[in-house]
C-alpha cells in the first residue's frame, strides 16, 4: 500500500515557539528542554535542536539533562496545547485522505492509494501534505519565498510503499520537502541509511553495530536464517524491512461521540475539594443531555487551564463502559490525588467519550430506595425546568482548613 509519512521533529517545541517571532523561548538563542521543570523523577518530553545536539534525549531524567545542557531554558509541558495543535494537523490531513493514522505527537501516517487523478504526480501530492500542516500566516510567508518561520510546524514528508519506507524517506528529508521512493527502489533507498532507523529495542541495536553492520544496506545482504538464527522473530523482521518489505498495516484513527462541558472559577483554586465539586456539576450537566439519556462512556478526561496560561490533562480509561456518577467520582478523586496540577486552575473542561449503549445490570433486592431517589430527582428537574434554576441547594467542603469562613464551604445547585 502507498503510504505517506509526515514528521515534524520536535513537534512540541516547534508548539512552544509557534508564537514567538524570535524562534526562541527567551529571545537569547538558549537550548530549550521540555519537562516540567527540574524536580526529581521527571523526564524530558521534548528538546530543542541545540539541546540535542549536547546528548539531551526523549526520556532521559530531567536532572541529567541539566547536567548536560545547563544553559538549556526548561519549560513545563502543556500538553493539551500540544494535542489540540497536532489534532489540526491530523483534520488538515484527513482533507487529503481519509486514511489517516496517529502514529505519535508530531508522526503520521496516510493512506494515498487512489489519490493520483487528484494530484500531477505523487510529488505534487507530497508538497499538498507539506501545505496541509501549516497554519494559514506560515503557508503564505512560504509561498512569497520568505522561508521557514523561526518557529514553525514545517514537516517532512515520505511517500513509499509501507510505513517503514514512508518514515525514512521522511527522516531523510529536509523540513518542507517530500521525498518520493518509487515502487521497486526500495531495497536501493534504504541501503546506504543508518541502521538506527530500524525499528527495533537498544539491545538489538548494539549488538547489531557489534557486528559490524552499520548500515541498512549490510543486514539486507546477509542470509535471512543467519539473521533470524541471531535475532529470532525480530531479526526476520528486520531482514524484511531493510528489504522494503512492510507488512504492518494502517491503522487510521477511527472518530468517536464524544460530549463536554465546561466550567470557570469565579478566582483559581488549588483546592482538590473545589475540582471535584466542580466534576460533579459538569457530570450533571453532561448526563442531563440527550445525546448521553440511556448512554455509558468508555473514557473520561479532564482538561484544567492554570493560571500561568498552561494547561493540565488527565485521560480515564474505564474496564468497562459505565453510567455510574459515583464510579466517576471516585476515579476522578482518585486522579486529582495522584497528580494534582501544580498551579491555580481557572477553568476545568470535562470530555466524555466512548458513548456506547449501557450494559444491563440486575438490581439488588431491596431497590424501593433507589427507586424513591429518582422519584425525588424527577421532581426536582420538573420544579427546575418550571422556575429556570434549581430550588433546591446543598453545602460541599470545598477547603475546611481555610482560616476565611467563606472559603470553608460552597453553597451550590443541586442538579439531579
Amino acid at each position: 500500500m502507498r503510504t505517506a509519512c509526515v514528521f515534524i521533529p520536535h513537534f512540541a517545541i516547534a508548539v512552544e515557539l509557534l508564537d514567538r517571532p524570535d524562534g526562541r523561548p527567551d529571545g537569547r538563542g538558549r537550548p530549550a528542554v521540555i519537562g516540567g521543570g527540574q524536580g526529581r523523577g521527571k523526564a524530558v518530553l521534548d528538546c530543542s535542536p541545540e539541546a540535542e545536539a549536547q546528548g539531551v534525549r526523549r526520556g532521559m531524567p530531567l536532572r541529567q539533562a541539566l547536567a548536560l545542557c545547563p544553559k538549556a531554558v526548561f519549560l513545563d509541558p502543556d500538553p493539551a496545547r500540544y494535542q489540540d495543535a497536532f489534532e489540526a494537523v491530523l483534520r488538515a490531513l484527513e482533507g487529503i485522505s481519509p486514511l489517516v493514522e496517529a502514529a505519535e505527537l508530531g508522526r503520521a501516517y496516510v493512506g494515498v492509494d487512489g489519490l493520483d487523478g487528484l494530484h500531477r504526480d505523487e510529488m505534487a501530492l507530497g508538497d499538498a501534505l507539506v501545505q496541509a500542516c501549516l497554519p494559514d500566516r506560515q503557508a503564505v510567508r512560504l509561498a512569497h519565498g520568505q522561508g521557514r518561520p523561526a518557529g514553525s510546524l514545517l514537516p517532512s514528508v515520505g511517500l513509499g510503499e509501507g510505513k517503514f519506507v514512508a518514515w525514512a524517506a521522511a527522516v531523510t528529508s529536509a523540513p518542507g520537502e517530500a521525498c518520493v521512493v518509487p515502487a521497486g527502489r526500495e531495497t536501493a533507498f534504504l541501503s546506504p541509511l543508518d541502521v538506527s532507523l530500524l525499528p527495533c529495542s537498544p539491545d538489538t541495536l548494539r549488538r547489531l553495530e557489534l557486528l559490524g553492520l552499520r548500515t541498512i544496506g549490510d543486514l539486507a545482504a546477509l542470509p535471512l536464517g543467519a539473521v533470524q538464527a541471531q535475532f529470532g522473530p525480530e531479526g526476520r523482521r528486520l531482514w524484511e524491512l531493510a528489504h522494503g518489505l512492510d507488512r504492518e498495516p494502517l491503522r487510521p484513527r477511527r472518530h468517536e461521540e464524544s460530549a463536554s462541558e465546561r466550567l470557570t472559577f469565579p478566582e483559581p483554586t488549588v483546592s482538590t475539594g473545589a475540582l471535584l465539586t466542580a466534576g460533579r456539576q459538569l457530570l450533571s450537566r453532561l448526563f442531563r443531555r440527550p445525546a448521553l439519556r440511556g448512554r455509558a462512556v468508555r473514557q473520561m478526561r479532564l482538561r484544567a487551564a492554570l493560571s500561568d496560561g498552561r494547561s493540565w490533562e488527565r485521560t480515564v480509561t474505564f474496564r468497562e463502559a459505565t453510567a455510574d456518577r459515583d464510579q466517576m467520582l471516585y476515579v476522578l478523586r482518585c486522579t486529582l490525588e495522584a497528580a494534582l496540577p501544580s498551579r491555580p486552575v481557572e477553568e476545568v473542561e470535562l470530555t466524555l467519550s466512548g458513548l456506547t449503549g449501557e450494559t444491563g445490570k440486575q438490581e439488588g433486592l431491596f431497590a424501593e430506595k433507589g427507586r424513591r431517589l429518582a422519584q425525588l430527582e424527577e421532581a426536582l428537574r420538573q420544579l427546575k425546568a418550571r422556575f429556570g434554576q434549581s430550588p433546591v441547594y446543598h453545602i460541599v467542603e470545598v477547603e475546611p482548613w481555610s482560616r476565611i469562613p467563606e472559603r470553608r464551604l460552597a453553597l451550590i445547585d443541586y442538579d439531579p
